[in-house]
């Protein structure tokens, strides 16, 4: 089984390719959502929790959200043109780094947490930032870094690990449950082998056992590769609601492409994925299974 994972897996090529067109799509729409004003009350949100920024005015907010938008379509449009010269696309790719990171400060500088559970480790509205640690990473894979593997991994490891670990508790429970039930599939299959926390619980043993082998990528390769195949299934299956969840996107909009925070939320699994052939198109069988 192993072996045959590793003989499937896409080459750097093709995974490179993913990358670039899931980065361009990703940067792009989310630069025209917030040049449209779909994101201002979440963008005013950010800002106003922010501990440093809450006390900006409605016209500072209103510039920083025009300049955002503005660069995130500049972005993606560097990053998709075949004719953009290679320097230009190592700045856009850099700038990929510098917004993920600039997004993960947040953590530390927004209410995150969930209070009716002690705050810290119980993770909210942060489960959404703690995606840009893999983002960053593909964008300095992009960039050629040698680095970009394990911050690939890293990335992967902590998402899958920490919003895993918050499908243990009741409030999690409740958030994924809509999602489930929304789905041809799930919808028939949950209901009749588990009740809501139990059907939690079980995603959330599948994404820990997809963590523990995903370090594998320090000790056994094979393990690694098999993880990063379990993990492509969660994104694959995670971005499948959005096709099936109806509040993915802002109704009072119109819906599509107009998307809601659930949707911008699940949307983000698409990077994910390609962090997942990235680290995949790189990694090689070192020892037995």
């Amino acid at each position: 089984m192993p072996d045959l994972l590793f003989r499937l897996t896409p080459g750097p090529a093709f995974a490179r390719f993913f990358a670039v067109i899931s980065l361009a799509v990703v940067f792009i729409w989310f630069g025209g959502l917030t040049l449209s004003g779909s994101s201002d009350m979440a963008i005013a949100g950010w800002a106003k929790g922010h501990s440093y920024l809450k006390g900006m005015g409605k016209s500072n907010i209103e510039l920083a959200t025009l300049l955002l938008g503005s660069a995130q379509i500049v972005i993606g449009l560097l990053i998709a043109l075949h004719a953009v010269p290679g320097t230009a696309k190592h700045y856009a790719y850099l700038s990929v780094v510098l917004i993920s990171l600039g997004a993960l400060s947040l953590m530390f500088t927004n209410p995150v947490w969930i209070n009716s559970l002690g705050g810290f480790p119980a993770i909210g509205s942060g489960q959404g930032i703690i995606k840009y640690l893999a983002i960053a990473g593909l964008g300095l894979w992009l960039m050629g870094s040698r680095h970009a593997n394990s911050i690939m991994l890293l990335g992967l490891i902590l998402v899958l690990g920490w919003i895993g670990g918050m499908k243990f508790t009741a409030e999690e429970a409740e958030g994924v449950y809509p999602l489930l039930t929304s789905s041809p599939i799930f919808s028939q299959l949950v209901p009749s082998i588990a009740d809501k926390q139990m059907a939690s619980n079980l995603i959330g043993a599948i994404e820990l056992l997809t963590v523990l082998l995903l370090t594998g990528y320090w000790w056994n390769k094979k393990a690694c590769q098999l993880g990063l195949v379990m993990a492509a299934v969660t994104f694959l299956v995670t971005l499948s609601f959005m096709l099936t969840f109806g509040p993915s996107w802002q109704t009072s909009l119109g819906g599509f492409p107009y998307l809601s925070s659930t949707g911008v939320f699940l949307v983000k699994d698409l990077i994910l994925l390609s962090a997942v052939l990235a680290v995949s198109a790189e990694i090689k069988p070192q020892t037995p299974f």
